[in-house]
């Protein structure tokens, strides 16, 4: 139980909270584009949180010895790591994305990409950075001596932009507090990824440490991930030093034709999937290898679909399957939330009394907010070009993705994983893309807030929500929510394009600003080639997607009226996903391990053991943060990246 006594006055947690959002913004770019080593911010609970977070514990254990009257209380430290997630998907998928897509309709325009007759006649010039003074080419190419920023060429459209992504967010955050309670108290999700900050601020009477540290099943499970990137930072050094393979991804060919099995070794994964129900991790598995065997299938009867959408990894019939699955599993989350949303709306509108203090917002506020906001993102896409039903389809498919990404992070421990396909898909299959063309070209600058999507605001949000649970104050953390928010993403935004101009955005260690392609050259090649050969509603995805959709209804059925039914239907949503094909030996692991530790000693032994797999998410950590570190002084330019997040 946190402290609550002593959380009624954040200023150092908020001040502390910030300098973990600074860092956060520039070394989340600055480790991937310019040092070259690992990716610090790609999934609910990333590296670029969770180690300045254990380092902050290990010194606030130092000042309870020394200066007891200056250690950060219990829900400070909370206030800390929420600042800290709920920024850390902004520097690279959401402030990194925006740049790559608005900065490239002109400077990347050439006669064969055809840019300049289907793009820029419909482009919105209030949310597109001017090129004059060749504003845009100093920025793939890096500025000419003496010269300076023109921030001014940026300064309008950014705006613009930062209350696009606010509105977004804010509509997040009021879906967060309306679900919480559904999701904690009625349906008891397990929030795995909030055990590992929830133990790391637990006190204990007469110590400085949290029990946690106490318990030698902890210090093995953090042995294990750190002993292995210790060990294999030797070849850092010594080239041809033998290294432990965990990492390297090597693959064994399952199915013929088919993508093989990663033989990558997540430590965060099988430490949080232990931490979830054996139905949930088993059924990911199974539907992952079912996923292999219908790929198989499929490529041997030559079914495919004839319009590929943008930024999906995967096979792509696979993925509107899947898609179908993951929009059932949205509407079947809805449906039995549906009596505590009517109390909160009767909450709302004064006509209940249900509690609504513990939340982060009033249920008044979540109403009236979350409807403000998302009218304005419908004006927003309405002015950049969407015709309104157009923008309503698209809003509504990015909402579902947000909550469905959401709740299998608080039900599954699923800490790094995406949609089977992004938000813009599902309204070309409606509508076609038979339509006008400022349609086209508005979406195709969507992708600037959702592209890629691979870390998100709103699971961090759910988190947040859980952790200040126990707190008087839990409305502190909202305010402490919007100074992340805010303070990110113009942090990033001025380094970003500080680091740009300076070296040339064309020169960095990433595909976002290749010169010819990146971002923007997958937005606006797609645009180009929905306006050249457009097609009427696409009946063969829609008919995958009925039929995921279908499959996970009649499997949820099973599911909640059979209680001897064995295969929980959520693996459906992402088995086709390639997040998930990276972790699938790591899901496996866990779920097996799980399965003969209850087999052997039940439920205490499961508890005995719970320290060595937090152990592992806490060494993982710290060893991606030692090699970083090494990077930094001895491999700068030429470091060694340690998986994704």
């Amino acid at each position: 139980m946190l402290d609550k006594q002593r959380s009624t006055a954040p200023y150092r947690a908020l001040a502390i909270g910030l300098g973990l959002v600074l860092f956060i913004s520039i070394g989340a770019p600055y480790s991937i584009w310019i040092v070259g080593s690992s990716e610090i911010t790609w999934s609910v609970f990333p590296i670029g949180v969770g180690v300045p977070f254990v380092l902050l514990v290990l010194v606030n254990a130092l000042l309870k010895r020394l200066c007891p009257s200056r250690a950060l209380a219990p829900f400070e430290l909370i206030i800390i790591v929420v600042m800290g997630l709920v920024c850390s998907g902004s520097p690279i998928f959401v402030a990194g994305y925006i740049l790559a897509v608005i900065s490239k309709p002109y400077y990347g325009a050439s006669p064969e990409n055809e840019w300049a007759a289907f793009v820029q006649p419909y482009l919105p010039d209030w949310a597109i950075p001017h090129d004059r003074a060749d504003a845009m080419r100093h920025f793939y190419e890096g500025l000419p001596a003496g010269q300076s920023i023109p921030f001014a060429a940026w300064l309008g459209p950014l705006f613009w932009w930062l209350t696009l992504v606010l509105a977004i967010y804010t509509c997040c955050l009021c879906l967060t507090v309306l679900l919480r309670r559904q999701w904690v108290e009625y349906e008891r999700l397990a929030f795995p990824i909030a055990e590992v900050p929830q133990l790391l601020v637990k006190e204990r009477t007469g110590a400085a440490l949290p029990p946690l540290f106490y318990s030698p099943a902890f210090w093995c499970g953090c042995a294990v991930p750190l002993g292995i990137i210790l060990f294999n930072m030797i070849s850092y050094f010594q080239p041809g030093f033998p290294q432990l393979a965990v990492h390297r991804g090597d693959g064994v060919q399952l199915f013929d034709g088919v993508a093989p099995l990663l033989l990558l070794i997540y430590f965060p994964v099988i430490g949080f999937t232990y931490l979830v129900s054996t139905s949930i991790s088993f059924s990911i598995w199974f539907f992952y290898l079912f996923s292999l065997l219908q790929s198989r299938l499929a490529n041997w009867a030559d079914l495919s679909l004839e319009h590929p959408d943008a930024f999906v990894w995967d096979w792509q019939p696979l993925s509107w399957q899947a898609y179908g699955a993951f929009c059932a599993m949205v509407l079947w989350s809805l449906w039995m939330a549906r009596k505590h949303l009517r109390d909160a709306l009767r909450q709302a509108l004064g006509r209940a009394s249900a509690k609504d203090e513990d939340e982060m917002l009033s249920y008044r506020a979540a109403f009236i907010g979350g409807s403000v906001a998302g009218l304005y993102v419908l004006a927003w896409l309405w002015r950049s070009g969407m015709d309104l039903h157009i923008a309503l389809l698209y809003f509504a498919s990015m909402l579902a993705i947000f909550v469905g990404i959401t709740r299998l992070a608080v039900q599954a421990g699923l800490h790094y994983l995406t949609a089977p396909l992004v938000a813009q898909a599902l309204p070309f299959a409606i509508t076609g893309t038979a339509i006008a063309p400022h349609n086209i070209v508005a979406m195709g600058l969507s992708y600037g807030t959702f592209g890629d999507v691979e870390s998100i605001f709103m699971p961090s949000a759910a988190h947040a929500a859980r952790l200040g649970e126990t707190s008087r104050h839990p409305r502190q953390l909202t305010i402490a929510i919007a100074l992340a928010v805010i303070g990110g993403i113009v942090a990033t935004w001025a380094f970003m394009l500080y680091m740009c101009y300076e070296y040339g955005g064309g020169n960095f260690r990433s595909w976002f600003f290749q010169p010819g392609a990146g971002a923007g050259g997958i937005a606006f090649d797609t645009a180009v080639r929905q306006l050249r050969n457009p097609w009427p509603t696409d009946w063969g995805k829609l008919a995958y997607f009925a039929s995921g959709a279908g499959l996970y209804s009649a499997l949820s059925v099973f599911h909640y009226r059979f209680y001897w039914w064995p295969l929980h239907p959520i693996g459906l949503t992402i088995a086709t996903t390639w997040m998930v094909r990276r972790i699938a030996l790591s899901i496996f692991i866990a779920w097996a391990l799980k399965s003969i530790i209850l087999r052997l000693g039940g439920v205490t032994l499961y508890h005995r053991l719970r320290p060595f797999f937090i152990g592992l998410v806490v060494g993982f950590f710290l060893g991606v943060g030692t090699s970083y570190l090494v990077d930094i002084i001895w491999f700068f330019g030429k470091g060694h990246p340690i998986l994704h997040g």
